[in-house]
């Protein structure tokens, strides 16, 4: 606009000497003398005119106006040549802008910091020395007395991830990230979500957490310094609506279909800090084909679908990523809204089992969800049972010594009431009886209750604080040993 402005007052320049060169042009120069050289004066004298010297060439007006004119075109070319690059700097920078706009709106995320303290040495394990509490396992040849385990070696989780300040001597849950047998501030996730839309009605997701962990550098064998990637979410989303039914098909690694507790496990959408005990089976992220069908203002939702393995989560040992067999695991849920804020759920799963080769080894569970939310209050239950069916060495007396096996129930319920825009008190209780036999590699046995009393502040719209304390119960056979955790977050969403 300011370049367009300069032109406008150059032209107008241009215009008023081209005129006035013109007026100059047709008026009278100095008039000179009507008498003629050598004439009488008054008074009869005669006067002889004595020469002068010779006067400079006084240019004609017309070439000054000339002159002037090709120096304002000349200036006038170079104003419209600065005007022309500032018009390309700045449509140049109105295309950065288009283009950036859209990707920071769909650029997400979040930051997840934390303090915990837990009981005892960390672990939520403990061997059972000389079989004093399971006698009978000592009649099994060649299976050691440290390799049996007793009680659950996620009990102790800190974060959103469900990640135990340690897994101490664990021989199936093996990934100790933390390595937090005490106390220690954490950063817990550092997440970034991307969205896009790459087509009509189709839609690019993915969700990536960054892990700060240390490793010991003195340990040859370390992997770097213990930092890690993981890759939550990769899909692409296809939304096809017609009046009588929404349906959405995903390809790549999407949530879990089994349940309800996977919807909300993230640390800024989870009212507690740390997922439920049964959530190991239903919180996975599969990879695979999945659809999901919508009738009557999505009171009815069928979820089904196709992957190389379980629903399970990462953290635990029957989860695969890439599938070492041809048989593809089938889940599906169907619900249900039967009141206005309150849902019911039936989910079930069957497949080969994960980390595996066989086809005829299979991995199966069935579950029931129910969950109500109505204004200031939210309930939330689920219960699930299933097994890895295993096999069986012949030369080896222990059970499932070829392919571990596992059978496993659990549930949990959490109650939440919101007494303000800030504050949530809540409590969950959960319960786990499950039982994980590999050989003479180890036997995990697990029946535990646990009670977890929190509560969560939501400060703003971007700012949330969470501190819970869980109180850790083995039942049956397994002694009472310090486990408890007092674990927090303090989240920022961008």
């Amino acid at each position: 606009m300011r370049g367009a402005r300069r032109l406008s007052l150059l032209t107008l320049t241009v215009t008023s000497s081209l005129a006035s060169g013109a007026w100059a042009q047709g008026a009278p120069a100095d008039a000179p003398s009507d008498a003629p050289s050598g004439a009488p004066s008054e008074g009869g004298a005669t006067t002889t005119a004595e020469p002068t010297a010779s006067a400079p060439a006084v240019p004609s007006p017309s070439a000054v106006a000339d002159e002037r004119f090709e120096e304002l075109k000349a200036q006038n070319e170079e104003l419209r040549e600065e005007l022309e690059l500032l018009k390309e700097d700045y449509t140049y920078l109105e295309q950065k802008v288009e283009k950036l706009a859209p990707i920071a709106a769909k650029v997400t995320g979040f930051l997840d910091v934390g303090f915990f303290s837990v009981g005892g040495d960390g672990t939520g394990i403990r061997p059972d020395f000389g079989h004093a509490h399971f006698p009978e396992l000592a009649d099994v040849p060649d299976l050691d007395d440290h390799w049996v385990f007793m009680g659950d070696p996620l009990s102790t989780a800190v974060n959103a991830r469900g990640e135990p300040a340690t897994t101490g001597d664990s021989r199936a849950v093996t990934l100790d990230a933390i390595k937090g047998r005490k106390s220690s501030f954490l950063i817990n996730t550092l997440n970034v979500g991307l969205f896009a839309e790459v087509g009509k009605n189709t839609l690019f997701t993915a969700k990536v957490d960054f892990l700060p962990r240390g490793r010991d550098v003195s340990v040859v064998d370390g992997l770097f310094l213990g930092d890690y990637v993981d890759v939550r979410l990769a899909y692409m989303e296809h939304r096809i609506e017609r009046p009588w039914m929404k349906l959405d098909l995903y390809a790549g690694k999407f949530d879990s279909v089994i349940g309800f507790e996977y919807r909300s496990q993230e640390a800024p959408s989870r009212i507690e800090v740390t997922p439920s005990l049964i959530c190991r089976y239903t919180c996975g992220y599969p990879i695979g084909l999945k659809a999901r069908a919508r009738w009557f203002d999505d009171d009815l939702i069928l979820n089904v679908s196709v992957t190389n393995g379980s629903h399970f989560s990462e953290g635990f040992p029957l989860y695969n990523e890439t599938d070492t067999n041809h048989l593809k695991t089938a889940a599906g849920r169907l619900s249900y809204q039967i009141l206005r804020g309150l849902e019911v759920g039936a989910s079930g799963m069957f497949g080969a089992q994960d980390n595996q080769a066989h086809e005829d080894i299979y991995q199966w569970l069935f579950a029931f969800d129910l969950h109500y939310h109505r204004d200031n209050f939210v309930f939330r239950a689920e219960y699930v049972q299933g097994r890895a069916e295993g096999r069986d060495d012949p030369a080896v007396e222990a059970k499932c010594a070829d392919v571990p096996c596992l059978d496993f129930r659990g549930m949990y319920g959490l109650l939440g009431i919101r007494l303000t825009n800030v504050v949530m008190p809540y409590l969950r209780i959960d319960w786990r009886d499950a039982l994980h036999e590999a050989g003479t590699s180890f036997i995990y046995i697990s029946e535990l209750i646990r009670a977890t009393p929190g509560i969560r502040l939501d400060l703003n719209e971007n700012l949330i604080f969470k501190a819970e304390y869980t109180v850790n119960r083995e039942l049956g056979r397994i002694p009472q040993f310090p486990n408890d955790v007092f674990t927090s977050a303090f989240v920022v969403k961008y």
